[in-house]
């Protein structure tokens, strides 16, 4: 798996359109990872949904990020700590908060049938949301990339908001989660496994490569231009696909039982 992603490091100079991580990014992973539900996995999660479908909740967190009581999850979606912070206070290392509240969640979810219903449907908005936010470039080391500016378009913009927006609305205008599916998903059964194994922590160590190669590959100008949005599409077809599955090996482990 290790030669495989540095490949896929390797590799960003192909061409291509691009989009990030909107709303319309949070569905696309979640309909890749609906499409490997086990029938009893989906089932149970749609139960618990009250029957809709997880895509339907792919951005939920973000829009109840910051009402209570739900406001308690307002830091998870990205790493706010700077250098000074990674520690505790016996200077042991912090894992990401993403990280952290994945792996809390899922040993939670263990036996999900003891647990309230209202837990559970939370719990599986949170997974849903968190697996997409753990793998965006601009979700990673965010103290260090928030306050980076970047000229698109001969306008000054945030660095962030280029990957959470504005790729999206500028290379795939129209294009629906449905669609974006159906082209990313592609991967064989043996290529799914290769991409879903591993853990929380070796996925989010992976987006820490994707994040500096990202953020290597802009000019010195600062100036996005076609040849970044294209080699940011590489970027793009990796990690979709390898979201949505590591989603679905998530939810299959909880719920197809």
């Amino acid at each position: 798996m290790k030669r495989f992603i540095l490949t896929m490091l390797l590799c960003i100079v192909a061409g291509g359109n691009s989009w990030a991580w909107d709303n319309r990014g949070h569905a696309t992973i979640a309909r890749i990872a609906e499409r490997h539900l086990t029938p009893r996995a989906k089932a149970n999660i749609e139960k618990y949904l009250n029957g809709q479908s997880i895509v339907y909740y792919a951005s939920w967190m973000d829009f109840n990020r910051k009402d209570a009581p739900f406001d308690v999850t307002n830091d998870w979606h990205v790493d706010y700590w700077r250098d000074d912070q990674r520690k505790d206070a016996e200077g042991n290392p912090l894992p990401p908060i993403s990280v952290s509240q994945i792996k809390r969640i899922v040993a939670e979810m263990s036996d999900f049938r003891t647990l309230s219903d209202s837990l559970v449907n939370v719990n599986i908005k949170y997974l849903v949301h968190l697996v997409g936010d753990m793998h965006c470039p601009v979700h990673i080391d965010f103290p260090t990339y928030r306050p980076v500016k970047v000229k698109y378009k001969g306008k000054s913009v945030k660095y962030h908001k280029l990957w959470d927006g504005i790729i999206v609305a500028d290379t795939r205008y129209g294009a629906s989660p449905l669609s974006l599916a159906e082209e990313l998903d592609r991967a064989t059964e043996k290529e799914r496994e290769e991409l879903s194994s591993g853990t929380p922590d070796y996925w989010y160590a992976e987006s820490v490569a994707f994040a500096g190669t990202a953020y290597s590959l802009l000019p010195e100008s600062k100036e996005v231009d076609r040849e970044y949005i294209t080699k940011a599409n590489d970027i793009i077809n990796h990690i979709f696909p390898a979201a949505g599955y590591r989603l679905a090996k998530i939810l299959n482990t909880i719920f197809d039982k």
